[in-house]
């Protein structure tokens, strides 16, 4: 997360509020190859598919808290220009997802209109591995902050990978290789804004329900409206959905769909959304900064660990099987759940 200077900016996170318990991983000692941290990762990567990443009393840590920050007050400049220079930039879905989302284009659980923006920025084209797209001027003029940021995030998700393979018994690179930075792949640097909820109709849904399709995401965010749900709950239940409340100089570190995929349902991906700020939060823009990292357009899907068939997905590269399950979300054909998260004794 950002610094403690961005969290004093804003109103507290309410007490009153049902709350996800989620551990605690730190950096520093998931960095050092501690034992106990390395089973402590694992276990929270089986059951909820979430924790948090405290980058406190590291290095790479500390970078990224400042880069956090700098960015934060890019990302209220980058969300805040005219529409008519956003219309410049926008995405082109299916074919591009980079650049500017519209407000609206997406629609939530009762099909209202969905209540945030974003903007994609391709880690291809901050590596060179494809040429940038076209960005706005103050975008390029800070393009050594984001590449900085995105390769600093890339060593905390290699590490991440390489703790759990090694956890699974594969060896230490049997994600890196699927995921190298450097070659293409649909990962992106994201900054997302969801809109303030003065009036009763805003207290809603602003991004629906969804995993991710990636490998592994880095967040980061102040206020609260990140909800995830509850193991073993339907999403039409709201009791089930759980609060994330954001911590100073931490991540919110998620799993995606991919390792769901690559350890035949060993590891979990958890459902989510985004819901409004919490409390006076809601009177409140909420910006968000993520890393959502997928595996290499070329990567096999092949189940790596654990036991059972690996159907037609086994057969697919990684593009492949994300463009089938982008297109199955779009004909309404796959319903939104949880993946994965089976015990070790089971497979």
């Amino acid at each position: 997360m950002a610094s403690e200077r961005l969290f004093r900016q804003i109103p507290p996170f309410p007490d009153n509020v049902p709350t996800a318990s989620m551990d605690t991983i730190s950096l520093a000692d998931l960095r050092s190859g501690n034992a106990a941290t390395a089973k402590q990762i694992m276990v929270a990567c089986q059951e909820l598919g979430f924790f948090i990443l405290d980058l406190h009393g590291d290095g790479l840590g500390e970078a990224v808290i400042e880069e956090i920050d700098q960015l934060f007050d890019l990302a209220k400049d980058l969300m805040s220009l005219p529409d008519e220079e956003k219309e410049r930039y926008l995405s082109n879905p299916p074919e591009s997802f980079l650049g500017f989302k519209r407000r609206g284009q997406a629609k939530t659980e009762t099909n209202a209109p969905d209540r945030f923006e974003w903007f994609n920025l391709s880690q291809d084209g901050l590596i060179g591995t494809t040429p940038l797209q076209p960005v706005p001027p103050l975008v390029d003029s800070q393009l050594p902050l984001f590449t900085s940021f995105l390769k600093h995030g890339q060593n905390i998700v290699t590490v991440i990978s390489s703790t759990l393979a090694s956890q699974l018994g594969l060896p230490p690179d049997a994600f890196t290789t699927l995921q190298q930075p450097f070659k293409p792949s649909g990962t992106v640097v994201r900054i997302i804004k969801a809109f303030a909820s003065p009036e009763q109709d805003d207290l809603r849904t602003s991004m629906i329900h969804h995993t991710d399709f990636g490998t592994i995401t880095l967040l980061a965010n102040v206020l609260g409206g990140l909800q995830i749900l509850a193991p073993g709950k339907p999403p039409e239940d709201e009791n089930a959905w759980l609060w994330v409340r954001p911590r100073p100089g931490c991540l919110i570190v998620n799993l995606g769909d991919a390792m769901v995929q690559w350890t035949g349902g060993l590891l979990r991906s958890n459902t989510h959304r985004i819901y409004h700020a919490p409390g006076e939060q809601r009177f409140v823009d909420r910006y968000s900064l993520a890393l959502l990292v997928r595996p290499e357009s070329e990567a096999s899907m092949k189940r790596l660990v654990g036991e059972g068939e690996d159907g037609e997905d086994g057969n697919l590269t990684a593009w492949e099987w994300e463009v089938k399950k982008a297109m199955a979300l779009v004909r309404g054909d796959a319903a939104v759940q949880s993946k994965g998260g089976k015990p070790l004794a089971a497979v």
